[in-house]
């Protein structure tokens, strides 16, 4: 029996290591700013086998039915059997022949069940670690907390259920006002709009949602701080007679984001995914839109300076989390600092150059975030898992007299659901 097990326990060795070896391949070809989060999935797909034979462990008894065995069997493995048929088609088809939308969905869900697994197989790793540290027979007290973690999973489900069909499209206005006296125009009022990511919406009515509410609002300013698409610039066109509708007294101004700039697509040159990254531009200019590439604007009305000028960074990082195509110093080279300065960078952590160069630039409007579609996010309290990776995830900040403001997001990245986080849109008022 234990020779049994050890041999079951090379078998799973083997197959993941396969497994991951395949999937490192297909994300190096197809996904190449991926490819490293290949540690990420082996960390996976290890609580992934741990939980499996830790369930099969406990409860011996009920398997040796063959019905309750191979339901479990089927629900367990569904996920992993689906990211596997997706990958399969990811390799022969590429990214740019997917149906996104269908392949997005499906990934993302299969995200939130490994995302649930996932929280058990800690817990149950836990109980495991701390009864071998003390000698306890692990058996009873394991198969009392699967049965709590099976009630954990029921309504963690509900709530992601419940994130994906209605919290994905409950879209809210967050207004800020800010007091300044360089800006002449009184009660200036900017909408801000961040990661459309358009390739993972079911149908354009959430979008055209979006336009409707922006539009009411008579913004004499629009800004879009980036993530238009998922992977390559064919996405945004189906959206454009939508998109075309926005309106703005002063214009409508954008940046691109980490998702703009192909690499989460192949593309067979370089040259031919910077031809891909400059279409996403002309399709944005092509509905009047100014897309600020390490540069900036003043702001006139009929010739009459506003004392407002826009600067527009190119994705940036100082920690070089993904790729940099910014430039901060060429940027700022011809601001006029007697102006009211407002930056625009996809990256909130861009801020930390504004601060620490001095750079003059009163305000900066982020996005990115995206508040991990997951927290809580009240005018007194707000929290989300993401504040891990950035101190600054949502909402309005400010340090030596710059202020910062976060948009977490319309689209969703990685599952398509937001509990707890809705898709926001911003309405600055001066």
């Amino acid at each position: 029996m234990r020779l049994l097990k050890n041999k079951t326990r090379l078998y799973y060795l083997f197959g993941g290591v396969l497994a991951l070896a395949i999937l490192y391949l297909i994300l190096a070809f197809h996904i190449p700013a991926i490819k490293m989060r290949i540690f990420l999935f082996a960390f996976w797909l290890f609580g992934e086998i741990y939980l499996w034979m830790s369930i099969l462990n406990s409860f011996r008894d009920i398997w040796k039915k063959k019905v309750p065995f191979f339901t479990l069997l089927v629900l367990y493995w569904l996920p992993t059997f689906l990211v596997s048929i997706a990958m399969g088609v990811l390799a022969v088809k590429g990214m740019q022949q997917l149906n996104k939308t269908l392949y997005l969905t499906v990934m993302g869900i299969c995200v939130i069940q490994y995302l649930i697994k996932f929280l058990i197989f800690i817990l149950v790793f836990l109980f495991d670690i701390i009864a071998f540290i003390i000698r306890h027979s692990r058996e009873k007290g394991r198969r009392v907390l699967l049965y709590i973690s099976l009630g954990i999973y029921a309504i963690t489900f509900i709530l992601m259920l419940y994130g994906t069909i209605w919290g994905a499209n409950d879209f809210q206005i967050r207004e800020v006002n800010i007091k300044t006296d360089v800006i002449k125009t009184e009660g200036l009022k900017i909408v801000q709009l961040s990661d459309l990511h358009l390739a993972t919406w079911r149908n354009h009515k959430a979008i055209d949602k979006v336009v409707k509410m922006v539009n009411a609002q008579q913004p004499d300013i629009i800004f879009i701080t980036g993530d238009f698409v998922q992977s390559v610039s064919e996405e945004i066109v189906e959206y454009l007679p939508i998109l075309s509708q926005l309106k703005a007294h002063y214009g409508i101004y954008s940046v691109l984001g980490n998702h703009d700039y192909g690499r989460y697509a192949r593309f067979k040159t370089e040259e031919e995914r910077k031809a891909d990254v400059q279409k996403l531009i002309d399709y944005q200019t092509s509905i009047g839109w100014k897309v600020l590439n390490n540069e900036s604007v003043k702001l006139y009305d009929d010739s009459v300076p506003l004392g407002i000028t826009l600067a527009g960074v190119e994705y940036y990082s100082p920690k070089k989390l993904f790729i940099n195509e910014g430039d901060v110093d060429k940027t700022f080279q011809y601001v006029d600092s007697n102006d009211y300065v407002i930056l625009l960078s996809h990256d909130p952590q861009a801020w930390y150059d504004v601060i620490n160069k001095n750079l003059p630039a009163n305000l900066t409007m982020s996005g990115h975030t995206h508040g991990m579609q997951l927290g809580f996010y009240y005018p007194n309290f707000k929290w989300s898992p993401v504040s891990i990776l950035y101190k600054q995830w949502g909402g309005l900040y400010e340090k030596e007299g710059k202020l910062l403001y976060v948009n977490v997001g319309l689209g969703s990245v990685g599952f398509p659901a937001r509990v707890g986080m809705p898709p926001e849109i911003t309405v600055i008022i001066y």
